[in-house]
């Protein structure tokens, strides 16, 4: 192989030759011009490296000048005395595999985990990230590896402090921290830490609600209710009667109650051994369409008397409450007699969820063991022993705490005190 004292004039002069030939520059040892037919004209840089020849391309001339060539080849020649092979390096930058970006694993996210969660909660959670985060902040190209809790409070800011919505930024805090507890459990993202470990809820926004009526607030809720049409007013009553999920309520049907259907509870007889015991429920039964899981109310006289007032209403369609407008479809919102609830009642702060809550609270209140209030409320089991080995459904103990607590609604509406069992029960 020639060698020559390359200079810029001599490379910019140099003619096609007949075939490829390459020249070895006199002043840079290893530093190789490589001219072709075509009289494309390539700089690369020849070494040795454990024993072994290679070969570095640096770059075609013009774009690379004879002098920026000369500079990278002793750049190389300083990584090569501390033990690093430039083209190994090279191959790995070349075939780095493309980093997740968050819109990806948003993606994973959104197919993996929300089919798990109510329609309502799936629904919330695709409009943050969508409208919040993908949209109006532009996280769809970033890599996930790239996070930090800057990103996430350059959002969260924005919505709170500019926009002055704290219950929101607080919602898309939640929802920013499960896609990235999702990715580091689920799909093993290149990230140390969840970015909102070091961000705070803001106060001024609605971190915890624990609104909970008092018997005169559900007194004047239930005279209320009576003044509004069917199946409005008895939507409301079975919310607080069953403390069930409101959308789940208002997609009741009446194929999903089943009258004294056969169930069993286990009794301890006396030597110690369980004995099974038959007895029949009014059963309502919710079905989660994407999974396998199914949820067991009993229904409590009270709820059983509202049903038996709807029957000649709604009876031929199949939802209990039928949406007043739209034929042969459930309520889907009643957001106008909630705020009507709000302006005309003493109770101004009004929320659908306080009922259940107060369902909860008043069951506590009546002793009530916790782990039956949990399966009323449907309530995810928590750890293996609840997920795994827990298939004893309670129907039993369900059913006598939600006759305790319509009883007790029954003597709030009326007035009087009825006589009401105040050890735990089961």
């Amino acid at each position: 192989m020639p060698k020559k004292k390359l200079s810029h004039r001599l490379v910019k002069g140099l003619d096609p030759p007949e075939k490829q030939i390459e020249y070895y520059d006199e002043r840079e040892t290893g530093l190789i011009l490589r001219l072709s037919k075509a009289g494309t004209k390539t700089f690369a840089y020849r070494y040795r490296f454990k024993g072994k020849n290679r070969r570095f391309t640096i770059g075609k001339f013009p774009a690379i000048s004879l002098s920026d060539a000369r500079a990278k080849v002793r750049e190389l020649k300083v990584e090569i005395n501390n033990g690093i092979d430039p083209q190994a390096q090279k191959k790995k930058r070349k075939y780095k595999p493309k980093e997740l970006t968050f819109k990806e694993l948003a993606d994973i996210f959104s197919k993996q985990h929300l089919p798990t969660l109510a329609e309502s909660t799936q629904k919330e959670y695709q409009r943050i990230i969508k409208a919040e985060l993908l949209d109006k902040h532009n996280w769809g190209n970033i890599a996930v590896s790239e996070f930090t809790d800057q990103h996430v409070r350059k959002v969260l800011n924005q919505k709170g402090y500019e926009e002055g919505k704290f219950t929101m930024a607080n919602r898309i805090r939640s929802t920013i921290s499960k896609i990235f507890e999702f990715g580091l459990k689920k799909v093993g993202i290149k990230l140390n830490v969840n970015p909102v470990a070091n961000t705070s809820l803001f106060e001024q926004g609605e971190n915890v609600r624990d609104r909970v009526y008092n018997e005169n607030e559900i007194k004047e809720l239930w005279e209320f209710w009576e003044t509004k049409p069917e199946p409005i007013q008895s939507y409301y009553k079975m919310l607080l009667l069953s403390g069930q999920r409101k959308t789940e309520t208002m997609r009741m049907k009446w194929s999903d109650i089943e009258r004294e259907k056969p169930c069993k509870r286990i009794e301890i007889k006396e030597d110690g051994r369980p004995q099974p015991k038959a007895f029949l429920a009014d059963i309502w039964t919710i079905r989660y369409n994407k999974s396998d899981r199914i949820h067991e109310v009993p229904l409590s006289e009270m709820a059983l008397e509202l049903l038996d007032k709807l029957k000649p209403i709604t009876g031929e369609s199949e939802y209990i409450f039928e949406s007043p407008i739209n034929d042969g479809q459930p309520l889907t919102s009643v957001k106008k007699t909630t705020e009507k609830i709000q302006d005309l009642t003493s109770v101004s702060d009004f929320r659908l969820h306080d009922l259940r809550r107060t369902v909860a609270t008043k069951l506590e209140e009546s002793l009530v063991e916790q782990i039956v209030i949990e399966k009323i409320l449907n309530h995810k089991a928590e750890g293996v022993t609840g997920k795994h080995y827990q298939w004893y459904n309670y129907t039993d103990k369900k059913l006598k705490a939600l006759n305790r607590w319509s009883w007790r609604v029954k003597s709030i509406i009326s007035g009087e005190k009825a006589e009401i069992e105040n050890h735990k029960t089961g």
